[in-house]
């Protein structure tokens, strides 16, 4: 294998197996202004910068009258109404609501919140009931949702929607589908239509008429691995965390398997339900036509997600804060400097006379 390093040159490398685990990255249109203006979230990069961006927003205008300025810094817009989106859309919207205790020069109707979806509803993970029971509850929450509407442009912040709607935001986020990491395409390794890794049942790389190709792992959003439940999109398992978790500790044990002399196992995992954080105080689960809706549910959410953190030491950690942000509230503390941590001392530094 060739090896190239993000600094240094290019070396090559044996093995006598591979594992790819690229990931995936957020599939975009060719929308204008979406690869300029938006911000993804698929990366803890992303989310802190979306967190400290509408935090700053709100900063700055608590100083400014009202006007054009200030109505296009209290904007935000998420595209895309799946699980991704409607977490994102509902948690801001939540931090956005107990941001105001801070500035008693906003209202919760200074701040807009618009959501994007091409569909006729969102979360088409859950019944349909439940999804309508999570667009009321957004609405009461001062939540805009556009369903059956698609993105036009963002060029320069300026949102142009198919339903005739224009708006500026300064917080465009984008959580329209994902596809695999490109860099799959680069390896040489057999990919299908939708550039994902071909993935057998036992998460070995296969050809296209299904022969094994000896060495050769893949698991998570970057594969197509078959779900065998029948329950998965063109019979394949869905990309996300819960599959990816799970896929890597059957490769584990596969590879040790084979390296055994041992057969590998099928992976199967059967999805016991659906659930989905909507903001401090709020969630959704569902599971066959069984659902929960409200706090009930966002306890259900922090208790699996929590369960599901690897690591005892990372338990508590992120427990105890959700259990801090519960009692004290939300820690609203920006940290965008850190995108040019070196400015504060730049500014101050002696230079030498010209």
């Amino acid at each position: 294998a060739t090896i190239e390093p993000s600094a240094g040159k290019s070396y090559t490398a044996k093995y006598d197996h591979i594992v790819v685990a690229a990931g995936s990255v957020s599939r975009t249109f060719p929308i204008p202004g979406v690869a300029d203006e938006a911000i993804g979230m698929k990366s803890i990069e992303e989310a802190i910068a979306v967190r400290d961006r509408i935090i700053d927003n709100f900063a700055k205008a608590a100083n400014l009258p009202k006007g054009k300025e200030r109505d296009r810094l209290l904007t935000v817009t998420v595209i895309g109404g799946g699980f991704a989106g409607i977490e994102t859309f509902a948690e801001l919207r939540s931090l956005a609501t107990a941001m105001l205790r801070q500035y008693p020069e906003l209202t919760i109707d200074d701040t807009k919140f618009h959501m994007v979806e091409a569909m006729s509803r969102v979360m088409p993970e859950v019944s349909l009931k439940t999804s309508l029971w999570v667009l009321r509850n957004l609405a009461s929450r001062g939540a805009v949702v556009h369903l059956d509407t698609q993105l036009k442009s963002a060029k320069g912040g300026l949102v142009e929607l198919s339903n005739g709607m224009k708006f500026e935001s300064d917080l465009i986020v984008w959580t329209a589908g994902v596809m695999a990491n490109p860099v799959v395409n680069s390896m040489g390794l057999p990919v299908e239509e939708r550039g994902r890794v071909r993935s057998s049942a036992t998460l070995q790389v296969t050809n296209a008429d299904g022969t094994v190709v000896t060495g050769a792992w893949a698991a998570g959003d970057d594969s197509a691995v078959p779900d065998l439940t029948g329950n998965g999109v063109g019979g394949m398992c869905v990309p996300n965390a819960q599959h990816a978790v799970r896929q890597a500790k059957r490769l584990a044990k596969n590879l040790v398997a084979v390296l055994r002399g041992e057969n590998p196992v099928d992976y199967i995992h059967k999805n016991l339900g659906a659930v989905a954080g909507l903001g401090v105080g709020h969630g959704v689960f569902q599971s066959g036509k069984f659902a929960v809706t409200g706090f009930p549910a966002w306890l259900m959410h922090r208790g699996y997600h929590g369960l599901a953190m690897p690591m005892w030491e990372r338990k508590f950690r992120v427990v105890g804060g959700w259990i801090m942000q519960f009692l004290v509230g939300r820690d609203t503390t920006t940290l965008s400097l850190r995108e040019h941590p070196q400015s504060y001392f730049q500014a101050y530094a002696s230079r030498p006379a010209k």
